[in-house]
């Protein structure tokens, strides 16, 4: 590789590097598709994705990587001498502009829903309906992250750096007929649902549910060790991880805990290229769609077994009067 860089200057290899990887692929004819402001996506190629700002690629199901030169490296099959001689070729003109996603929308301040005089249907169906351990619940209820509202929905709150909430989704109290979930109106997702821990470790969930439930996992399996932070995306904008992290300098490891299927695979694949140089990165997926199924598989197969096991010998039973 030295002997190759003698044919280059230090200025024409940054040059070079640094051509626009999206302007790039468009003018190539590769189809890109937007996954967020912050990433694109190349369909049909396994998961290979390209930061927002084009300086950077990763395909993760080849363990490739890198900036503008390795990209033409390996989707034109080109020599590294070859593929920095076609970029120092490209002039800026012959590049499509790559237009910049500015959001100018101003959020007024959220309002939390009207509480209701009852946590019961709260209870009922968390404990019962989804399985959350009821001292999980309870400890959420307690420090007010939790609560129902007037119309028996359950509310999810995350707070903002001064304590005040900031965040809040609903999801209705029933398992049966049409569920009403959503976001509260002008909702910050940057303050997530959260879950306080001590180590360098950062557990990330799509939804406050699975968060819950896999703390409910924890208790089944007798794990009292766990001691990491845990936030819930409230979906799989990256808005809150990213907001996180800047007040936690300390975490070292991202554990992503979202859901086994295409929107929780992107978004895995979308956050590692964004921080696969920051953090070490690793992907805990349910074996089932997302933790909260996982739970109730893990109770489902527990109560089968009970049913299954033989009544004690010699147990004749109590006389009732």
């Amino acid at each position: 590789m030295k002997t190759d860089q003698r044919r280059f200057t230090e200025q024409q290899l940054e040059m070079a590097d640094n051509i626009n990887i999206i302007a790039y692929a468009k003018s190539r004819g590769y189809e890109l598709k937007r996954i967020s402001n912050n990433s694109y996506k190349i369909p049909g190629y396994g998961g290979l994705f390209i930061s927002g700002d084009g300086s950077k690629w990763n395909w993760f199901s080849q363990n490739k990587g890198g900036g503008a030169i390795q990209f033409v490296m390996e989707m034109e099959g080109k020599t590294w001498v070859d593929s920095v001689k076609e970029l120092l070729g490209i002039t800026h003109d012959e590049l499509p502009i790559v237009p910049k996603v500015i959001n100018h929308e101003t959020k007024g301040q959220m309002v939390l829903p009207e509480k209701n005089d009852t946590y019961k249907h709260l209870f009922a169906y968390l404990i019962k309906g989804r399985g959350v351990d009821s001292a999980v619940v309870s400890e959420f209820v307690e420090k007010k992250m939790l609560y129902e509202d007037s119309n028996k929905n359950c509310v999810f709150v995350g707070f903002n750096e001064v304590g005040d909430p900031a965040y809040a989704s609903r999801r209705s109290a029933r398992t049966v007929g049409e569920v009403f979930k959503g976001d509260v109106r002008n909702s910050d997702k940057s303050w997530p649902f959260y879950h306080t821990g001590e180590s360098n470790t950062l557990y990330v969930f799509e939804s406050p549910i699975d968060l819950m439930s896999y703390l409910s996992l924890l208790k089944i399996y007798n794990i009292n060790e766990f001691n990491h932070h845990m936030i819930s995306l409230g979906g799989v904008a990256d808005t809150g991880l990213m907001r996180f992290l800047d007040r936690h300098e300390s975490i070292e490891t991202i554990v992503l805990c979202l859901d086994n299927d295409e929107a929780g695979t992107d978004a895995c694949l979308r956050i590692g290229i964004q921080l696969q140089d920051q953090y070490q990165l690793k992907r805990h997926s349910p074996k089932l769609k997302d933790f909260n199924e996982d739970l109730l598989a893990v109770i489902q197969e527990a109560n089968n077994n009970r049913e299954r096991e033989p009544p004690e010998e010699g147990c004749e039973g109590e006389e009732i009067e």
